[in-house]
Formats: structure tokens, C-alpha cells, sequence
């Protein structure tokens, strides 16, 4: 038997019986209602049957004969019913995902693909188990080589937090809309319409970002407003922030205290379209964006550009050599290189 859904949680499991296994899976069903299941079944066509294991029914289920003489069966994703079944046909799960294949099955941009294409196979590892018989001067370089690599590498297998802050009505829902290409929060005038922080996942420039909107600094109409505030302050903790300014009005007196709060901040300019008003000489110069009426690519290509130098990261996709992609190869890069990372 083997299964057919990706692991994790899901309402349905889909597994595949070759024929060598068919005879076995036929003892286990029944027609609904508890009648024995006939020997010939039709090819093609999903039927419907019961699945009884230990002699009692576990699960209504559907079958479908994929021809030559395998079996495809669907039931319900039950944690509980995925156990049952592999104790019946000795079935003991998916094989481990190395970081390259998960990467790949959940690739978000086409620069992820192309990183886990190029990792694939284990490359990193059989590179790591000969590394080790390496005279040293040899050994140092290729060290220092693969931490540059990795930590690219890292970046894109990992989504980097991007919390946007700003006083009320800064335009930081908009922006977080036009950076998802979907409009995920409201927005408007009204102070107050973002509360609770909001994260979802994006490419920027093909690197990803868990990109977190929070509620603005101003006058809070209530204790639940002052405490949304509170609560987005969290999600700054090793995070990278951007301070977000209605370029039409400069930054205000919120801003100016959550600059204080934060250092020397990144800075976006909202309402480019606008007439800009005048930009302190002390403050950092910002990127300017029109995140209302603009086309979303271009303001995704300009802020994951932008972001992208921030960093100091080179263009997304293959890194050149072996590399790692979590947090367990970067450690036993670092247990060979015999320092810490």
C-alpha cells in the first residue's frame, strides 16, 4: 500500500494497492449495508463500499480500479483510520522528506523551485561526508563558500517575518493587500479598521516573507484598540520592520515616536500619486510606493527589489554549490566547520 495525499492534515487519504495486494484489499470490503463485495469490479467509475478491518466497518470509502489489476481506495484522513490501515497491510508511512523535496513540494515562486532542483538528491550531504577528508586550507575555503551559499539559501527556504508599523491611516492595509496581489484586509479611512495582527505568506522578488499588518499608532477610540496596538508590538521580535509614512502628509508626530522605538527604521513612502509633502533632512530617505490604483506587480517588484538590497541578498534562484536549506544542515555545517554559526 502506498499513499497518494502528501502527509499532514486532510479530510481525505487516497492510497494505491498494486496487484499483488488487490486480493487483500477485496477481503476488506463490503457493499453498503454489509453485503460481500463482489470478486468483478468494473473498470473505471468511483464505487462507493464500506471498509471493515478487525472485523468491524471503519469508514465508508471509495474505490476505483486503475487498471491492471491495481487499486486506487479514498477514505477519510482520520489520524486514528491511517493507523488502522497500516497496521492491516503493514504500511509504515511516507519515507522522511529531505529539506530539497519538501522545498520543492511547497515551492511558493519559481526561484524556490529552481534552488530545490539544484539541491536535490542529497547533494549537500554526500558533499558534507567528503568534505570532511579534506586537507584544512581546503577544507576553510569550502567552508567559507557554503555558509555564504547557505545563508542564500536559507533565505529562501525560510520566510523571513516582514512586519509593516505605521501611524493610522499610513496606508499600511492597502500596502499589505497590494503586496499579497489579493485584497486580504479592509481598508479605508476609518482609524481602527486593522485590530489584531494579520500574517499570510508571499515572494518578494522570489525570496518569502510571512508579511504581518498590524494596527496603527494614534488615538485609540477604545481599550480594545490600544490592546490590538499592544499585541503587534510582539510580532516585531526578530523580525524585519518596516516603518510605513503617508508620503502626502510626512511622517507625523507617531511616527517619529515609533522611529525613536525603533532605531533607524526602513521606510515606506505611501501615496507616491500624490503630491509629496516635505521630507526631513534626518530622517532616512524612504522608497516611495503607490500601492492604491497601481499595478500590484510592479509595486511587488519594486518593495522585494528594494528589500532584497536591505538585506543584502543577490538575485533569487540556484545559489552555485551545495548548500543547506534548515535549521539541521546549518548545524552540522557549522559542527564540521567546528565552530558556531
Amino acid at each position: 500500500m502506498r499513499q497518494l495525499t502528501p502527509a499532514g492534515r486532510a479530510g481525505v487519504a487516497c492510497y494505491h494497492f498494486s496487484a499483488s495486494e488487490r486480493a487483500a484489499l477485496l477481503a476488506c470490503l463490503r457493499r453498503p449495508g454489509g453485503a460481500p463485495w463482489p470478486a468483478d469490479l468494473p473498470a473505471g467509475g468511483l464505487l462507493r463500499a464500506e471498509l471493515w478491518l478487525s472485523g468491524r466497518a471503519v469508514d465508508d470509502v471509495l474505490l476505483v480500479d486503475v487498471g491492471g489489476g491495481a487499486l486506487e481506495l479514498h477514505t477519510h484522513g482520520a489520524p486514528a483510520l491511517v493507523e488502522l490501515l497500516a497496521a492491516a497491510f503493514g504500511w509504515q508511512g511516507e519515507r522522511p522528506l529531505d529539506p530539497a523535496e519538501q522545498l520543492r513540494r511547497s515551492a511558493l515562486s519559481v526561484e524556490q523551485l529552481d534552488l530545490a532542483l539544484e539541491q536535490r538528491d542529497g547533494a549537500f550531504g554526500r558533499w558534507l561526508a567528503d568534505l570532511a577528508d579534506q586537507p584544512p586550507a581546503a577544507r576553510a575555503r569550502e567552508l567559507a563558500a557554503a555558509r555564504a551559499r547557505s545563508q542564500v539559501a536559507l533565505a529562501h527556504a525560510q520566510p523571513a517575518r516582514l512586519v509593516l508599523v505605521g501611524a493610522q491611516n499610513a496606508g499600511k492595509s492597502t500596502l499589505f493587500n497590494t503586496l499579497l496581489g489579493r485584497e486580504r484586509v479592509l481598508t479605508g479611512a476609518t482609524p481602527g479598521l486593522t485590530r489584531d495582527p494579520i500574517a499570510e505568506t508571499t515572494t518578494l522578488a522570489g525570496y518569502p516573507y510571512e508579511l504581518v499588518d498590524t494596527a496603527g499608532l494614534g488615538a485609540f477610540a477604545s481599550e480594545l484598540d490600544a490592546r490590538a496596538f499592544a499585541s503587534g508590538q510582539h510580532q516585531r521580535d526578530g523580525a524585519l520592520v518596516v516603518l510605513v509614512v503617508a508620503g502626502d502628509r510626512g511622517p507625523s508626530a507617531a511616527d517619529h515616536a515609533l522611529a525613536a522605538d525603533l532605531g533607524s527604521p526602513w521606510t515606506i513612502a505611501t501615496k507616491a500619486d500624490l503630491p509629496a509633502a516635505p521630507w526631513p533632512a534626518d530622517w532616512p530617505a524612504p522608497l516611495w510606493v503607490t500601492a492604491l490604483g497601481g499595478a500590484a506587480s510592479t509595486v511587488r517588484q519594486q518593495v522585494g527589489a528594494w528589500l532584497r538590497n536591505r538585506r543584502g541578498l543577490p538575485a533569487a534562484g540556484p545559489v552555485g554549490g551545495p548548500a543547506a536549506l534548515d535549521d539541521v544542515q546549518w548545524q552540522a555545517l557549522a559542527a564540521v566547520a567546528d565552530v558556531r554559526l
